[in-house]
């Protein structure tokens, strides 16, 4: 019986490990569960893969992969190359190890940067909700249409935005402790 082929571990350090660990849960929140069971598969084939058998590797369609693996290239995780196998052209896509701690503090930064001008936006605006379809109205636009919401005419009543300015307090400490954590505040 032939033996199955294992595939080169990945050799990476405790520190690699716990951010390559953030690494693939970035991954999952902004390009979904397929993106991770890519970058899984990625990292337990020893940080290289052949474009060609990635998608009947993971049971995925080929189309969807590459689309995949395009977005994690855009983002410095990957990085493209050719190889030749006999009279084979394989595509290959190799993880960024060296680049991890770096992509992941320019990702952290650029969110919280992203949460902070939010943030800001929810304290310093005034909001007008309306009970009937839900639609949320700054105050100058609410004045506009005196107080009437423009979609279905119904009164507009004052809104608390304050669980929305409680969440992004809330995911900025937590995007600051763990740049915090890594040396990177």
């Amino acid at each position: 019986m032939p033996k199955k082929k294992k595939g080169k571990k990945l050799k990476i350090s405790s520190r690699e490990k716990y951010y390559l660990d953030i690494l693939i849960d970035l991954v999952a929140k902004m390009y979904g569960e397929k993106a991770k069971k890519v970058l899984l598969h990625i990292i337990r084939s020893g940080g290289i893969v052949a474009e060609e058998t990635l998608g009947k590797d993971i049971g995925m369609k080929s189309n969807e992969a590459r689309k995949i693996l395009q977005q994690l290239a855009n983002e410095a995780i990957l990085r493209y190359k050719t190889g030749r196998v006999n009279d084979r052209t394989l595509h290959l896509w190799i993880l960024n190890t060296d680049q991890i701690e770096g992509i992941l503090i320019a990702r952290l930064k650029k969110t919280r940067e992203k949460l902070l001008i939010r943030l800001n936006y929810e304290k310093n605006n005034t909001f007008l909700k309306c009970p009937l379809c839900g639609r949320r109205y700054m105050f100058e636009e609410a004045f506009e249409n005196d107080f009437l919401c423009p979609y279905d005419g119904e009164q507009l009543i004052e809104y608390d935005n304050s669980e929305e300015i409680r969440v992004l307090e809330e995911k900025i400490n937590e995007i600051t402790e763990e740049l915090r954590k890594i040396g990177a505040a």
